[in-house]
């Protein structure tokens, strides 16, 4: 079929005119989403409904110890249909208006489009504080990434999540952060002041059994026999049980964990209280 040039001008002005309508249609203050149910809203269908339910209740229940306020949602989605997911983000954000309708309404949300292979945390202008966008993108490459590249979406967002709540109330209370995997580890030359002190315990005991061994050689006048190559006699015995206790102790003293399950209890959410106040700021990345 021939098309004149009229009629090929007026067809691409129609497509052109239709696809212009779908871009305006699409705006950063409104959620392309449907309204959110919960605090977690699974429209990809990745995460297990059980750790799902525990999750929900466990940002209420964050929200509702914290001061000010802090509201955290996740949504979950196939496509971005081509939309950058920052701004696609910041429409969700600011569309469901998460965080709460007083002045200091610190809030965010991770995002995950599955098929896209791309997340990002929203960071609301009132959370940035306590959990800036370089800290949101650590955590994310700690906790999120290594999990969805094995196709675990469940635990990536469900530890993204905890560490974001242990990260934020840490800022809130004064205490010190929590050491991600990027930071934790300390340099392999250091050494810790017990251990230290264990060493110089041993050194000392060493050189006395080695002195103590010297001397009895000379008493004897058997300095070969006594030096050919029996060790260190009884005092050897002991070595293994010190060095295993050193350790056994180094690995206790650098183990520590936290219990951020949700309680079986339940509460009513009310839905995200009016917030939305995000100037864009977060990080993502893909996997």
């Amino acid at each position: 079929m021939k098309f004149s040039a009229k009629s090929s001008a007026l067809i691409f002005a129609l497509l052109f005119g239709a696809a212009m309508n779908v871009f305006a249609q699409f705006s950063i203050n409104e959620s392309p989403l449907p309204a959110p149910s919960a605090p977690v809203n699974d429209f990809a269908n990745v995460i297990d409904d059980a750790v799902e339910r525990e999750l929900n209740q466990k940002i209420i229940e964050f929200k509702a110890r914290t001061n000010p306020q802090v509201v955290l949602a996740v949504a979950t989605i196939k496509t971005t249909g081509g939309r950058p997911i920052e701004e696609y983000s910041l429409a969700v954000y600011r569309g469901w208006k998460i965080g709460t309708a007083n002045d200091d309404n610190p809030g965010a949300l991770l995002l995950v489009a599955i098929d896209d292979k791309k997340y990002f945390t929203q960071v609301g202008k009132d959370l940035e504080d306590e959990l800036p966008d370089g800290l949101a993108g650590q955590l994310q490459r700690q906790y999120l990434v290594p999990a969805f590249k094995q196709g675990d979406y469940t635990k990536g967002v469900s530890d993204t999540i905890d560490a974001y709540i242990r990260t934020i109330e840490a800022k809130q209370t004064g205490a010190p952060l929590p050491q991600t995997g990027e930071t934790k580890q300390a340099p392999k030359n250091s050494v810790s002041s017990a251990s230290l002190g264990i060493c110089l315990i041993i050194g000392l005991i060493l050189l006395l059994i080695i002195f103590s061994r010297a001397a009895k050689s000379k008493r004897n006048g058997n300095d070969r026999d006594r030096w050919g190559g029996g060790g260190f006699g009884g005092g050897g015995g002991a070595l293994p049980w010190i060095v295993g206790s050193i350790i056994a102790n180094s690995g206790s003293n650098s183990s520590s964990s936290s219990d951020w399950g949700g309680s079986s209890g339940g509460s009513d959410w009310g839905g995200f209280g009016g917030g939305g106040d995000s100037a864009g700021g977060g990080a993502g990345g893909d996997w």
